[in-house]
């Protein structure tokens, strides 16, 4: 059941977050450093706004929807729903100036706005994507993942041939794209925004079990982003550029990989714990483990033996030398934050314990924070990369020996060997191929080759070090590829 979700979730999971990593690469091609640090400070800072307003209800509606399915106790939550999504609103507004009032002081009014019509629509989208998600609404999913930033990227290239356009008229036109995007799948979900009467005990449930969550991902996500202001703070705006290139790539990248698997995963292990069987919901979130470090392994070591030549080509010249050096470290880091958030974490969430969640999310935001400063003060951007990295390695081991502990989490680890087995074999292929007369180079056929040799490799290893699961795989393509013709 977990391989044929995945493979239903798959064009949605994989081309919503490759736009928005053709985004980030594109985007260099158009501002300046200083430029691209603010719009990508706005960009992250969206994720923060989200997360402290709405994403409470979210991770509650993921949760406990099921429980409001009878008439008049779904009509309850559905009120309850719309008017929280219209008075959150109000305080991403409020947010959003605040961030950009503290952040980009100089900002016109007309930043000012764009920020605040980004963010807006941006976290309507987040919210509509999770309503399909718990529906299984897997077209509005994909619409909602694809379409939004796929337009938006391509409104911006169309400003680029016309005109130089600024941050604020990046901002404003890819807040444009999702707001239209965003009414077309709230119509069709019945999720559009409007008035509906706050139930104050569903209120009440939502926020005791949503806030410490949210608490969490706050923390969890100055983890992740608070080197940008560490590095704005200590080396300047145009320092927080060449970062965010190198930065934002390497958090995209992983997301793609992760959300391949978390999008089908997680119900899976919420529709076992419901149904009373608690071993089958840790032999769930222990199985995606597995898949999920399968997905990340082959996009990180691979993206690492190829990063010269890759950054060489797609970004711009400005920014080569910080990118170069910073992604492998950044994609590393990224790599193991992600994995452990999309995996063992989200037991937190199954067995109701948000609280040791926050507690390992805010010692690591301060470790991470203080590591990236003494980073950044002994070894600049680079310094300021590797410090982030191994701090969240340290977080990580901590975090598993606490779950296996308190929750008796195992995870598969000769299964996480011969993936790792598997990945190192080719990136060690893909060092090698120079050797064999096939150098990589900064060109899209000589690029496009080492991807799919690697690819193709890593896949042969996979199906040789798991056989079962191979032809499980192949079996289920094959009967959908019938059913298709």
């Amino acid at each position: 059941m977990l391989i044929r979700q995945t493979l239903a979730y798959l064009p949605a999971q994989l081309l919503g977050p490759l736009v928005q990593f053709a985004t980030a690469i594109v985007l260099t091609h158009f501002l300046n450093a200083a430029e691209y640090g603010v719009t990508m400070l706005v960009f992250a800072s969206q994720e923060l706004i989200y997360i402290l307003c709405l994403a409470w209800w979210t991770t509650y509606m993921m949760r406990y929807a099921g429980a409001f399915a009878d008439g008049e106790a779904k009509t309850r939550f559905a009120q309850t729903e719309r008017g929280v999504l219209l008075a959150t609103a109000i305080f991403q507004m409020v947010g959003t100036l605040g961030v950009v009032a503290i952040s980009v002081p100089q900002a016109s009014a007309f930043f000012f706005a764009s920020a605040v019509f980004f963010i807006l629509s941006r976290s309507y989208l987040h919210f509509l994507a999770d309503q399909a998600r718990k529906a299984e609404a897997i077209l509005d999913y994909s619409l909602l993942q694809i379409a939004a930033p796929l337009l938006g990227l391509a409104l911006a290239f169309a400003a680029y041939l016309r005109f130089d356009p600024t941050p604020e008229h990046i901002l404003s036109l890819f807040a444009l794209a999702q707001a239209g995007v965003g009414l077309v799948a709230g119509h069709r979900l019945g999720k559009l925004p409007r008035w509906g009467m706050i139930d104050r005990p569903i209120l009440k449930a939502a926020l005791a079990f949503g806030y410490p969550v949210v608490l969490s991902s706050a923390f969890g996500w100055l983890a992740t982003n608070g080197i940008r202001f560490v590095i704005q703070s200590m080396l300047g705006a145009a320092a927080l550029g060449l970062l965010s290139v190198g930065w934002w790539l390497a958090q995209r990248l992983t997301t793609v990989a992760a959300m391949l698997v978390t999008a089908a995963a997680y119900p899976l292990a919420v529709r076992a714990f419901e149904s009373g069987d608690r071993e089958a919901a840790l032999r769930q979130l222990s199985d995606n483990s597995a898949l999920l470090l399968a997905m990340i392994v082959p996009a990180t070591f691979g993206v690492i033996a190829i990063n010269e030549p890759m950054t060489k080509l797609l970004v711009a010249s400005e920014y080569h030398a910080a990118t170069i050096a910073i992604l492998p470290w950044a994609l590393t880091g990224a790599a193991i934050r992600s994995f452990r958030a999309h995996s063992w974490d989200q037991l937190y969430l199954l067995f109701e314990a948000p609280y040791p969640m926050l507690v390992v999310e805010v010692v690591e935001a301060l470790v991470t924070l203080a590591a990236a400063a003494w980073g950044a003060y002994s070894g600049g951007i680079l310094g300021a990369v590797i410090g982030t990295t191994l701090a969240c390695a340290v977080v990580t081991a901590g975090d598993y020996l606490y779950l296996h502990l308190r929750y008796a989490i195992r995870a598969p680890f000769w299964q996480f060997a011969r993936i790792l087995v598997a990945g190192a074999g080719m990136y060690l292929a893909l060092l090698a191929l120079p050797g064999l007369g096939l150098a990589i180079e900064a060109r899209w056929p000589s690029i496009l080759l080492a991807i799919l040799i690697g690819g193709v490799l890593y896949a042969a290893a996979m199906a040789m070090l798991f056989p079962l699961m191979a032809r499980e795989a192949f079996r289920y393509v094959s009967l959908r590829l019938r059913r298709g013709g």
